[in-house]
């Protein structure tokens, strides 16, 4: 018994020391090589400071417009003023015609122009029926979007303009005049992001993304660097005591904790010191970070075990990477993509990390509505099993570089 004991913690203590091992080999790489230490630490951080400043105050203002004034009237030099009150926007340039405008436009000088046709201030005055034309760049939609939203701002205190020359002249008060320029009132609420900060909305997603194709990359190229190399892998083998888990976990374990420590700094400096909005505290969000960060090196490992060719396999990675920043539906909704890459999306773990921290974001008691995305988020973890085996396989076949 005593004999049966000793053997298991002999086994026991050799299989800890090749984990150790490993995971000491990986360190001096990491260390001894500038590449990897800037792939790994510096280029998220930068990533990271670059994402957190690039929207500035997260507000869009003073989008640069123009205004074509074919009239030249008082009317017309008031509507300038107007426009250029509103905070969204701002005059630069006055055309004489729209052909100078669209030309600006399409330089991007200007993202819009309001067109003022001629006689505008004689049809007004004269109750005749007028339009003013808008025209702005909606290939950019945020932009697009702020452009319309100020010009119409101003616009609707110019189309009440006429009507309350009337009322004033019948004796009619404001707040008529209010209840007949617009019968029914309208109170509007922006939910989760009331301030419409677009640097709150953006800058975690899109920091993410981006940390995830990182990730999927230095994984890949870390196992590929050891893995095509037969005097690396009979290094790697020999150290870890030919333990297989002791190779992968020992090989994962550095990046891992790495990773988690730019994520748990990530998330202190978005929501303890940039105040973005977060419902839940910020200690789950860093749990579902670490989780993601550990799918999605299982999901690394995985694609390369099965075409452990490095220069074909970080290609496919990087395309995989993409596609994740798509189906992770943060500047375009999932459920109004086609069914067929709706489903498709299941198999991206930012898809279902960017619904979790969504949740957790916006929601304090949401567990309900992101219980699933969990759970397939866990789920990928599995994948390094199915990794584990292909690769074991693999050496199998290659008898020179393992014994068992």
């Amino acid at each position: 018994m005593r004999l049966n004991n000793e053997k298991y913690l002999m086994i026991n203590v050799k299989h800890h020391s090749g984990l150790f091992a490993i995971v000491k080999r990986e360190c001096k790489i990491l260390v001894s090589r500038p590449l990897y230490l800037f792939t790994v630490v510096i280029f998220p951080l930068f990533a990271l400071f670059f994402m957190t400043t690039i929207f500035g105050d997260g507000m869009i203002d003073s989008i640069p417009v123009g205004i074509v004034d074919e009239d030249e009237s008082e009317m017309s030099r008031n509507i300038g003023r107007l426009c250029s009150a509103v905070p969204e926007i701002s005059v630069i340039e006055r055309f004489s015609n729209t052909a100078e405008a669209r030309d600006a436009l399409l330089s991007k000088e200007i993202y819009g122009y309001l067109i003022i046709p001629s006689n505008f201030q004689d049809d007004v005055m004269a109750n005749r029926n007028t339009t003013l034309t808008l025209c702005y760049h909606y290939a950019f939609l945020s932009v697009g979007s702020e452009v319309m939203q100020g010009f119409l701002k101003a616009l609707r205190i110019i189309a009440v303009t006429p009507l309350k020359e009337t009322t004033d002249f019948l004796g009619i008060n404001n707040e008529t005049l209010e209840t007949l320029a617009s019968p029914i009132s309208i109170l509007s609420h922006p939910l989760y992001n009331p301030s419409l900060n677009y640097s709150a909305y953006l800058t975690f997603p899109y920091f993410w993304v981006l940390f995830q194709i990182l990730i999927l990359l230095n994984i890949a190229y870390s196992f590929g660097n050891d893995f095509n190399d037969k005097d690396k892998i009979r290094e790697c083998l020999k150290i870890s005591n030919n333990n297989f888990i002791n190779l992968i976990l020992g090989k994962l374990f550095p990046y891992v904790i790495i990773f988690s420590i730019i994520a748990i700094f990530a998330n202190i400096l978005m929501f303890n010191f940039m105040d973005f909005n977060l419902s839940s505290n910020v200690f789950m969000l860093i749990i579902i970070c670490i989780l993601f960060i550990m799918a999605t090196c299982s999901v690394s490992i995985f694609l390369f075990s099965i075409y452990p060719n490095l220069p074909i396999i970080i290609s496919f990675i990087s395309m995989f990477g993409s596609l994740g920043a798509t189906f992770a539906g943060v500047t375009f909704p999932v459920n109004a993509m086609y069914p067929i890459f709706e489903k498709l999306s299941f198999l991206f773990p930012i898809r279902h990390f960017v619904v979790i921290t969504d949740y957790l974001r916006y929601e304090s008691h949401a567990f309900n509505f992101y219980w699933k995305s969990l759970i397939i988020l866990i789920s990928f973890n599995l994948l390094i099993i199915i990794a584990t085996l292909l690769l074991k396989l693999r050496m199998k076949n290659h008898k020179h570089l393992i014994t068992y």
